[in-house]
């Protein structure tokens, strides 16, 4: 009750002032073209009787303004401008002829005599009123359009803003169905590494199930975030070595370097066991001798660079990162697209010696910013 009584008394407050600048605007008008008689006449005929005959047709203009307003929007609005205006002829006869029969019917009332010639009463006033009704359509037609056209950019910005919504949370989509793959897959490599222990070394087995579940529990929370420190980073993809290292023992070692002052940058999540794991399965397993993988971070300026070497039986002269790459390091790619919105961060080289680099300049970003 208390809010429609709050909201009664604020639309008042509305029209009292829309009416207190309106009676300001015509009475200003009036004094004006006053002013143009009262000099005219070179003070013959003074303010009063000035006054008295340009008030009464800008008052009656004041009265009838709102109506011609109230039919260009009800009757005329979304016509062509040629319709409008043709349809505004007939109004503007109408309306001059009405605004002369008040100020003639109302000259009794304000002590004026009646004139002389009814026709020569119209015939001076009708074509100068009709172009007081002209500027008063035209400013209803430009009123109108500045409001359709305000309409259509507020519905073009909510629109932009509906398909930057979506476009976001289809990223994120994409987002969760990439990480929901590398799971998996990280998942049944894993359990591919234990079951080899199951007749050969049950007791390994065992302890490796044990880390496979401390490794499953830390995922939850590491794969919940699209962005993570480079030191959480290296810590999970340390639990997933450990498990690694038991099915490959000595034949594969892996090292890992990374700068102090690089531990704080984040980086997407999941981001370096896929590559490790695409360096030992498909570089360095292959060899009956094994091999050697290497892991380096270090700031270089306004970047991270992480470089994933190996010195494995490299790829194919043929072999393009688009048309070759497996699950892992295919999400890769689709995730640093989606999340920095750039193709190149993602280099793949061949080593000289043997084997391949993958290098990734990242754009460096803050804990506040990876959120």
């Amino acid at each position: 009750m208390t809010g429609s009584i709050d909201g009664h008394t604020r639309s008042m407050g509305r029209t009292l002032r829309l009416v207190f600048w309106a009676l300001l605007f015509w009475t200003g008008l009036a004094v004006f073209f006053a002013s143009q008689i009262v000099l005219l006449s070179r003070g013959r005929i003074p303010w009063g009787g000035a006054l008295a005959f340009t008030m009464p047709r800008w008052y009656v203009w004041g009265l009838l303004t709102p109506g011609v307003f109230w039919l260009d929007r009800r009757l005329l609005s979304g016509r062509s401008l040629a319709g409008r205006v043709a349809l505004h002829v007939p109004l503007a006869v109408a309306c001059t002829c009405l605004s002369i029969v008040i100020r003639l019917m109302s000259r009794p009332i304000r002590g004026s005599p009646w004139p002389p010639s009814i026709a020569d009463f119209f015939l001076e006033r009708f074509y100068w009123d009709l172009l007081i009704y002209a500027v008063i359509a035209g400013v209803a037609i430009s009123r109108d359009y500045a409001a359709r056209v305000q309409q259509r950019e507020r519905q073009a910005h909510e629109l932009a803003l509906e398909a930057a919504d979506l476009e976001r949370r289809l990223v994120e989509a994409r987002l969760q169905s990439l990480r929901a793959q590398l799971q998996p897959h990280f998942l049944f490599n894993a359990l591919n590494t234990i079951s080899a222990f199951t007749e050969t070394s049950p007791q390994t087995a065992r302890r490796l199930m044990g880390q496979l579940g401390d490794l499953l529990r830390a995922s939850l929370t590491h794969g919940a975030r699209p962005f993570v420190t480079l030191g959480e980073e290296l810590t999970f993809l340390d639990d997933y070595l450990a498990i690694e290292s038991a099915r490959f023992e000595e034949r594969i070692t892996v090292a890992v370097r990374a700068d102090d002052d690089a531990l704080d940058v984040m980086v997407p999540s999941f981001l370096l066991q896929p590559l490790v794991e695409n360096a030992i399965r498909h570089g360095v397993a292959p060899r009956l001798s094994g091999g050697h993988v290497e892991v380096t971070a270090s700031r270089n300026g306004s970047r991270l660079t992480v470089r994933v070497r190996d010195n494995g039986v490299g790829i194919p002269q043929d072999w393009t990162l688009q048309g070759n790459a497996g699950v892992g390091l295919g999400n890769v790619v689709s995730r640093l697209e989606h999340l920095y919105g750039k193709r190149d961060l993602l280099r793949i080289a061949r080593v000289p010696s043997g084997g391949i680099e993958v290098q990734l300049d990242l754009p460096l970003r803050s804990a506040g910013e990876g959120e």
